[in-house]
């Protein structure tokens, strides 16, 4: 169970609490959630601590601080960006060695390094080599071999994997999909509504179902573990695909 401090954290900051007490839940999570949130957490930490908070190294004068709505969303966006555009957040140069493969055709490191002779500009082997990773993890540079010389080329702008199809906005999304994964699972709506910290009277008109009909209906505990059960199969498959594609980018050293 949350506690009040960790509970208010997660709606924005220490001092904002939430928009009503249903805001403050114990709420089951699947396994592979809690195993990520063991990850976020501090080592030595309590029951009572934050979980998702600044990073310490971003905050060592302060220590710990809750995770602000601002830079949640920032790395939400930040992981959407990745998916759309996988050179969105690249160092200025790794994007100078992609533009160069773009512009003149498959390289040796040898050659992209006679590219950046300039004053200035020059960059030595090792530094190429790391921004080759870089693309080959981003998946838009493949490593070819001409007449038994190793050599980088750009993936094709149409071989580029997109999500434009994904309709994105912010953090909320999640929500959106929690919610769906559940009612496809088949798990009573009232379940969900209860999960999500939803006022259950509009759901109680739409269902031409009394307010004190409602009362009498109480979540169990094996109502809980179904929904957790639903979340965690949907979790595997989403799990397992990213594993996949992680091993078939180029640069993974997988075959």
């Amino acid at each position: 169970m949350q506690s009040p401090r960790a509970a208010q954290a997660t709606h924005g900051s220490v001092t904002r609490a939430p928009k009503s007490q249903a805001g403050i839940r114990s709420i089951p999570l699947a396994h592979q959630v809690a195993a990520a949130v063991r990850r976020q957490l501090p080592q030595g930490a309590t029951g009572d601590d934050l979980v998702f908070a600044d990073p310490p190294a971003a905050t060592a004068a302060a220590g710990r601080v809750p995770l602000s709505r601002y830079l949640f969303r920032h790395v939400y966006q930040g992981a959407v960006n990745r998916l759309t555009d996988p050179t969105r957040e690249l160092s200025p140069t790794t994007r100078r060695i992609l533009r160069a493969l773009r512009g003149h055709g498959p390289q040796t490191v040898a050659q992209l390094q006679q590219s950046f002779t300039a004053p200035g500009a020059r960059l030595r082997p090792a530094t190429i080599q790391a921004a080759l990773r870089e693309l080959g993890s981003a998946g838009v540079v493949t490593a070819v071999a001409e007449g038994g010389t190793a050599q980088w080329a750009a993936v094709k702008a149409a071989q580029v994997r997109r999500f434009d199809d994904l309709d994105l906005h912010g953090p909320h999304d999640l929500r959106h999909t929690y919610a769906t994964w559940l009612e496809d699972a088949g798990i009573p709506g009232r379940v969900i509504d209860e999960l999500m910290g939803h006022d259950n009277t509009h759901r109680a008109r739409q269902d031409r179902v009394s307010r004190i009909g409602m009362g009498y209906r109480d979540t169990t505990p094996e109502m809980l573990m179904r929904a957790v059960a639903a979340i965690e199969s949907r979790l595997a498959v989403v799990l397992e695909v990213a594993a996949e594609e992680t091993k078939s980018l180029p640069g993974s050293g997988e075959p």
